[in-house]
Parts: C-alpha cells; structure tokens; sequence
C-alpha cells in the first residue's frame, strides 16, 4: 500500500518522497504492463478505487503481421545460435504464421478466407482489396490479437522440434507443426475443447500453405534455365505477333509459312487463367506493351512483366516434369540421366532458396509425392 500511494502522489499532485530523501517533484507519464486477468482482478478491488481512476488502459495486442512474428523467432533460431543443425526453409515461418491465425478473428464477410486476411494484415496485395479494406476488417474487429497462442509457446515447440530427434541434422516445418499439435493436448490455456479443434484446424490450414510455397519453389528450380525460358519466350512472341498482325510464322526448322500455333500460345495462357474470351486482349497488351518500349529504344524482357513470367515458368515446368519423369522421385529406382537433371534442381533449391543437402531432397520427394497423388487421382 505505501507504493501506492507513491504512486497516487506522483500521478495525482506531481511530487515524489523516496525514503532518505527530500520530496522531489515530477512531470512525467508512469507506465505499467500487466496482464488481462490481473488488470481485471485491479479493477473488481474496491480499495483500489482512487488508484483506477487514474489509470489509462491501453491494450497493447499479440503480433497479428505474421513477418513480424517471425522476427522474435529468429533471434533465438539461426544459424549462429545452432549449431549442428540446419533449420530448413519456412520452418520459422509457418509456426509464425499459425500463431498468428489464432490471434485473428474470422472474417465476416464471405468473400475472403481467413489465411488472406492474414496476407493482408502482413501487406501483402491481393486482388480485389485494398488498404481500406483492411482498416474495416481491423474495425469490425477489436479484440483481435488479445486471445491466441503467445510467442513462449512457439519458440518452446521450435526447441523441442530442435533436440527431439538427436541423430538427425535438419528441422522441418512439419516437426514444428507436430509439435504444436502434439503440445496442444496438455496446454494450460486452452481449457475448452472447442479451441483446441480450432487449433488443429489452423494447422491443417498451415501445412496447405506450405504445400503450396513448396510446390511453387520446386516448379521455379525445376524451369530456372533462363536460356529455355527465354526461347519459349521469343516463340510465344513470335506467334501472338503473327496473330495480331494476320500474319505467317516462319518455321525455322522446314521454312516454311506456317499459321500462328493456336495450341502454343493456349498452353501459355491457361497458366494464368487467361480464358478463350480474354485472349485477344491479352495478346494485345503484350504487343503494345513490346511496341511501347520499343519506341523508347529498349528490347523486351520477360521478366519485366509478372504474369507472362510467371505464365512461361509454369509452361517450362509442364514441359521440364514430363522430361525429368518427377513422380520417378518417389521410386528408388532413378536411372542416370534422370539422377543428373534431379541433382541439378537439388543445387538450384540448395543456391536459390536456402535448403541444405538432406531438406533438398526432403522437399524433392516430398513435392514429387504431391504430384504423384495428383496423378493417381486423375487416372
């Protein structure tokens, strides 16, 4: 009681007397934390009364920008403090991330999915919204970020993923996931089951996520020869030329006047979505585009425009996994010329994306797993 009444001095008249010394005065804002259930125990004392009145309650929330979540992990996670192991691509990130999604409140309106919002909250663009948008998802939601998992629990998982299995010499997302999960059964804040399936859902929504970042890496190792890349390019150009103009193709093989290669130029397309009644306008915008800057004395470059990179990237890949034989990944039987072209993209994911020797294979087996799957369920 005599610190508080230091305190009511200080808040109140401005003076302080600390013992064995003279009453001094103050001007000055006093700051204190607490936690929720504290803050409410303060408030339901009635001989805290003059104390409360001069209190200013500022909630001061969890992360709710997954990136920067991920900044507290990673000053305990790196490379300079562990040693021995490796910690694979996105581990950090997808236990961020899901921490993250428990903190968040579902969207009320139909049209985005939690996991967007979450991208939105971390700045990242999405079509169809904008940074209005995400004020009134922050508005219509105020409590967002007082509830979820804390940051203590995530980096006391990401431990027990690091010293779990001692043979090993590298920690993979889905270690840190099981983690959360498993820890979830004995976890002292979550005393309704309702939460702890909730939970078990966001993680679900996390490893699809990762399912999908990983897809994306290994599609970009696999199409990384920029010299394919920018032939499929030059043919594409070639042939949309041919068709905005009402011209011929020159086959360079028979020399031949061929017509533009319908099916080519679809196969490009339909990578990103550019439906049969959109076409011409695409095609069109390519060429003004290429005229635009050809005006202005510079040549075109692919990957000056995103979604015909991305278009081209994706058509190599079709055209690169049939060629490597992928789903050959998950056999242990690899003949040699396929084992060269596999080690190839191993070195790309190793260089480009920040794996090591055992994730990059990992990764390989695990994404050509994926497509296997996918071709069962084709057939």
């Amino acid at each position: 009681m005599a610190f508080l009444y230091d305190l009511l001095g200080a808040s109140q008249e401005h003076k302080i007397k600390p013992k064995k010394f003279p009453q001094t005065d103050i001007d000055e804002v006093i700051a204190g934390h607490t936690n929720e259930p504290e803050y409410r125990k303060l408030q339901n004392n009635e001989l805290m009364e003059a104390f409360r009145d001069r209190t200013v309650k500022i909630d001061i929330t969890y992360n709710t920008a997954w990136q920067d979540e991920v900044k507290i992990y990673a000053r305990d996670f790196n490379d300079r403090q562990i040693t021995g192991k490796h910690i694979a691509p996105h581990t950090i990130e997808m236990g961020a991330m899901w921490a993250v999604l428990t903190r968040l409140e579902e969207p009320k309106k139909a049209q985005i999915t939690l996991m967007q919002k979450l991208k939105l909250y971390g700045g990242k663009s999405l079509p169809g919204f904008t940074e209005d948008n995400v004020k009134e998802f922050r508005e219509e939601s105020p409590r967002e970020g007082m509830d979820g998992i804390s940051p203590r629990y995530i980096q006391d998982k990401i431990s027990n993923a690091i010293v779990r299995d001692d043979t090993g010499t590298c920690v993979n997302p889905f270690m840190v996931l099981n983690e959360l999960e498993s820890g979830l059964h004995h976890h002292s804040l979550i005393t309704r089951e309702e939460i702890r399936k909730r939970y078990r859902e966001l993680l679900s929504m996390v490893k699809q996520e990762y399912e999908d970042v990983v897809k994306n890496e290994v599609q970009k190792a696999i199409s990384a020869d920029e010299e394919a890349i920018g032939r499929l390019c030059g043919n594409y150009v070639d042939n949309i030329k041919a068709y905005t103009f009402r011209e011929k193709v020159r086959n360079k093989f028979t020399g031949q006047e061929d017509d533009p290669d319908e099916r080519l130029m679809r196969s490009i397309e339909e990578k990103i979505d550019i439906s049969e009644s959109r076409k011409d306008d695409f095609r069109r915008e390519i060429m003004n585009y290429i005229a635009a800057l050809a005006l202005e004395g510079k040549q075109f470059d692919y990957r000056t425009n995103e979604r015909l990179q991305k278009a081209l990237e994706l058509k190599l890949f079709e055209d690169q996994k049939d060629s490597i034989k992928f789903t050959s990944l998950v056999s242990s039987v690899v003949d040699r010329d396929t084992q060269e072209k596999i080690d190839i993209v191993k070195g790309r994911l190793i260089k480009n994306y920040g794996y090591c020797d055992v994730c990059s294979v990992d990764i390989l087996n695990y994404v050509a797993s994926i497509f296997a799957r996918g071709d069962s369920k084709q057939r």
